[in-house]
């Protein structure tokens, strides 16, 4: 069992993937049992695409109130669209950011019988085009170039561990399966009611995710990490990368040998402006019982002892065998409106109200 801890988030260049392979696996393996994050640099996401996003991104946040609430998730039961400062919470206290969540473009195809949670997959809310001219095709491209980065990737961390390494997506994904990405602003603290503090988002693990890749748009501080002694290590942003971590659907197949690593955003300090950061989400399926994958015994070995963690893991309970729910209550315990509006009976039934 394994008694390392970190101080600091490694960086790991993809183009060594390439060219020396085993050193590549072996420094993943080591970020993905001991640290749950990772820098990655050596991505071909172009930077223009990048410096776009991060435009488009600005002119939404700056769009006036009522523009923004014509994409308003409230519209969504797939929860797509836009949040107002405060409206999610994290451990039942108010995250202060805003934010548009958006995925690949999918129908809605959910009828009357037919599972609940598969209403969480439906269409966009974009704003009109008129509106922000190339919005909504800068989002799609991004989206679609992270999805690939991530499959990349997840196909490398089950090499790491020492499964085939397609052992995770063809068992846990789908070729047309919608993924999710949002784009946030965190606004100052001097932008905040002081009395509400400066919890960005609150401590969480990434739940139901199996690989979250973030995108630091304009370089200021916030997000922390915890070690698994329970200290918040700065993950500052670095030019031309992204921050990689570990959801709790990757941790729970591969036997809890990666790490779920619990993270939080503070509000940036006053004076600076906002923070902007756009986060993809790799998810599993969520129709289908969750059975871990085989890994050695020689890599079970290192798992770690002790991991401290400031989140709670609502719903676990759920996870393995019916992904779909615990999504969705997960969804409509972070934004009360749209399940309460959408999903009553559920809420009611699990004690969530406003």
């Amino acid at each position: 069992m394994s008694a390392i801890d970190f101080t600091s988030i490694p960086v790991l260049d993809l183009a060594k993937a390439t060219r020396d392979k085993i050193v590549f696996l072996a420094e993943l393996q080591h970020a993905l049992i001991h640290i749950g994050f990772f820098y990655v640099k050596g991505h071909k996401i172009p930077s223009d695409l990048l410096n776009s996003l991060t435009k488009q991104t600005i002119a939404y946040f700056d769009l006036p109130l009522d523009e923004k609430l014509k994409t308003d998730k409230t519209n969504s039961p797939a929860f797509l669209g836009y949040s107002s400062l405060g409206n999610e919470t994290t451990k039942d206290k108010k995250d202060n950011r805003e934010q548009f969540d958006f995925a690949n473009d999918h129908p809605s195809t959910w009828t009357e019988g037919r599972p609940i949670y598969e209403r969480l997959t439906g269409p966009n809310l974009w704003p009109a085009e008129e509106v922000l001219p190339g919005f909504r095709q800068t989002l799609l491209s991004f989206q679609s170039q992270a999805q690939d980065l991530a499959e990349t990737l997840i196909r490398l961390v089950a090499e790491a561990l020492d499964p085939e390494p397609n052992a995770l997506l063809d068992r846990y994904m789908l070729p047309r399966q919608q993924h999710r990405a949002k784009l946030i602003k965190y606004p100052a603290a001097d932008q905040l009611n002081p009395l509400e503090g400066t919890q960005g988002v609150g401590p969480h693990r990434d739940t139901g995710s199996f690989l979250s890749i973030l995108y630091q748009a304009n370089g200021l501080p916030g997000l922390q990490v915890q070690s698994h002694a329970g200290t918040w290590i700065d993950a500052p942003a670095i030019p031309n990368t992204f921050v990689v971590n570990i959801g709790t659907g990757l941790e729970y197949l591969v036997q809890n040998v990666a790490v779920a690593t619990t993270h939080r955003v503070l509000s940036p300090p006053a004076g600076c402006g906002p923070r902007y950061s756009i986060p993809f989400f790799l998810r599993g399926r969520l129709d289908q019982k969750l059975i871990p994958i085989d890994i050695p015994q020689r890599i079970l070995d290192q798992r770690p002892q002790t991991v401290v963690t400031d989140s709670g893991h609502q719903f676990r309970q759920l996870y393995a065998n019916d992904p779909g729910l615990y999504t969705l209550l997960n969804r409509i315990s972070s934004h009360r409106d749209v399940g309460i509006k959408f999903y009553p009976q559920l809420a009611k039934d699990h004690s969530i109200s406003h």
